[in-house]
């Protein structure tokens, strides 16, 4: 992809996005919700998505729970983006995680965020809330939502199905909430919702030996949710099932 500024051509180096992502990176529906397993591409090709819609005018902000997350999306948009901002043609804030044109509302911004609170103060076209599954539901619901009501904008939900260890560090309030969301998204027909589901084995880029050899290190459990990115109601030999839980809340 190129970009032009004052006649000349910058390269934009973005990946080839692998079949499952190109599904997300392309779509125009105004909510999506992506499940994926792990290592399966889910940052890299929203990281593909932001850029696309940056280089067409838009506002973009991008938010996970963990600097990790937020310095592997900001990696990419930094790698796609390097020759026009080497060329001055962006501008590039490494404290705040920001690309921008000068003296437009055109941007792309990376920040951690657990909650509504840590979420406040912005507003975008595009809204990216990855490792959602982590996530105060609130994030969403009271700050995120009427982030888009400027611009009408969109937003996109990331999450690997939560394990029983990454329960323990959530913010959510249900921990099934990205499930229930993903859930209701499939049985859409108004064209604003679309759900896309991919296992860590749809991503050609990493090594089958090794994920082969992952799993046998893994539970069956946690096998199906992490590689396989499977929403398991029912954990086997629980004495409660979720029917149960959720009927009781």
């Amino acid at each position: 992809m190129t970009t032009a500024s004052q006649e000349r051509t910058y390269t934009v180096r973005l990946r080839r996005p692998h079949p499952k992502q190109m599904a997300f990176v392309e779509s125009t529906a105004p909510r999506i919700i992506i499940r994926g397993g792990r290592r399966g591409g889910k940052t890299v090709g929203v990281a593909t998505r932001a850029v696309r819609r940056f280089l067409a005018g838009r506002r973009v902000l991008y938010a996970a729970p963990t600097q990790e997350q937020v310095d592997a999306f900001w990696y990419e948009v930094k790698r796609a983006l390097a020759e026009p901002i080497e060329a001055g043609v962006f501008k590039k804030n490494e404290s705040l995680h920001i690309i921008e044109l000068e003296g437009t509302k055109q941007r792309i911004r990376a920040k951690t965020a657990w909650n509504a609170d840590t979420l406040r103060g912005d507003y975008a076209d595009d809204l990216i809330l990855d490792e959602w599954q982590l996530m105060d539901e609130q994030a969403w619901e009271v700050v995120g939502a009427p982030m888009l009501l400027d611009n009408n904008g969109d937003a996109v939900f990331i999450y690997t199905p939560p394990s029983l260890a990454s329960r323990s560090v959530s913010k959510a309030r249900d921990p099934r909430h990205a499930a229930k969301m993903f859930a209701a998204a499939l049985k859409d027909t108004t064209g604003r919702w679309a759900a896309f589901h991919f296992t860590s084995h749809d991503n050609p880029h990493i090594s089958t030996e090794a994920l082969a050899d992952i799993t046998r290190d893994m539970s069956t459990l946690a096998h199906r949710q992490e590689i396989l990115a499977e929403d398991v109601e029912n954990i086997p030999g629980a004495l409660w099932t979720q029917t149960l839980i959720d009927a009781g809340r």
